[in-house]
């Protein structure tokens, strides 16, 4: 079976995390701490942040519940792209926010512009970058550009950065480099580039004055995130050759599978991240379905965030891009299908 419809990292995490992991199973009858030390100290030492701008949680997914619940009550909007992860706006509606959503370019991409003008008016904007689902990212100019406005409109600025280590330095620019002043906070995580998606520990950076209002939230659901994981992310984060390795290793098998996509019609968005956006047509949900009946290779449709036609494709393993596309040109080609 091949999974490849989570964004799920297909090296998998380092050795030396799990071999963390496996040890912390020993003290798993005592409480992990409930700052997530000594993960957070460690967090703050790697982007060079003090402590009080760093927070870690039970995957980005509870901290982005958290930035919802800090900002609950303001009047004014969140704003977040179209077409992108559910989870800003279950988590912002079940707060009480006002959600403002912008349409993505036509070449599929953020629409830098629209947001910037929507930001006028709001409380919080919301941004994935790289893009989940489409892969593309917004470069060091352009975020600059958002930062800008935003702070110019008294906007809190979120920025998931959830693929941020796949993504190539000269197309995609962070927000770390703006965390020295106020209203900018940087989410990532320990699931996607370090293959940790089943311990769930991901992290906030910035903002003090939100950090803060996040953290006596926090105290309501104390010790959120586990000690295993805790312990696994610690091991990882000290092991950058192996994330070097998994980034390294995604991008070739990437360009492989764009390539291969590509001999065969099929459309896929430049990405800078672990997966491909690829376009199947209007019998999308049939080709889906049977190259899982059929290969038992699994890959996300689309459908579901706006995007009919389409389908995110992990990207697997280099070797593993010949079994894939063969399956897809043979259930595409059963029955007539035109990518």
């Amino acid at each position: 079976m091949m999974r490849l419809a989570l964004s799920e990292n297909a090296v998998g995490a380092s050795p030396k995390a799990l071999a963390a992991a496996r040890a912390e199973i020993e003290r798993t009858h005592w409480y992990p701490h409930s700052d997530g030390e000594p993960l957070r100290g460690l967090l703050a030492t790697h982007y060079g942040l003090p402590e009080q701008n760093v927070i870690v949680g039970n995957g980005v997914d509870e901290i982005i519940l958290l930035v919802a619940l800090a900002m609950s009550g303001n009047a004014r909007p969140t704003v977040v792209t179209a077409n992108t992860f559910a989870g800003y706006t279950a988590s912002l509606e079940i707060t009480g926010h006002a959600v403002t959503t912008v349409p993505l370019a036509t070449a599929g991409g953020i629409d830098l512009d629209g947001v910037c003008e929507a930001a006028s008016g709001a409380a919080c904007v919301v941004v994935c970058n790289p893009h989940n689902p489409t892969g593309t990212a917004l470069n060091a100019e352009q975020v600059k550009t958002l930062v800008e406005v935003c702070r110019d409109a008294g906007a809190l600025l979120v920025l998931d950065e959830a693929y941020a280590e796949f993504a190539d330095a000269t197309r995609f620019g962070s927000g770390l480099p703006h965390l020295h002043g106020e209203g900018v906070v940087v989410l990532r995580t320990f699931s996607k580039a370090y293959g940790l998606a089943g311990l769930r520990c991901g992290y906030a950076l910035g903002d003090g004055d939100l950090i803060a209002a996040m953290a006596t939230i926090r105290t309501a659901l104390p010790y959120n995130t586990n000690r295993v994981a805790l312990a696994a992310a610690a091991a990882a984060l000290a092991d950058q050759d192996h994330l070097r390795t998994v980034v390294d290793d995604c991008a070739v098998a990437r360009q492989v599978l764009s390539s291969g996509l590509a001999a065969m019609g099929v459309r896929s968005l430049p990405s800078q991240t672990n997966f491909l956006l690829a376009h199947l047509g209007d019998d999308a949900p049939g080709i889906i379905e049977r190259l899982a009946d059929q290969h038992r290779i699994h890959i996300r449709d689309m459908a579901g965030l706006g995007l009919s036609g389409w389908a995110r494709i992990s990207v697997p393993l280099t070797r593993d891009v010949p079994l894939l596309t063969s399956a897809l040109s043979s259930v595409t080609a059963a029955t007539g299908a035109h990518v």
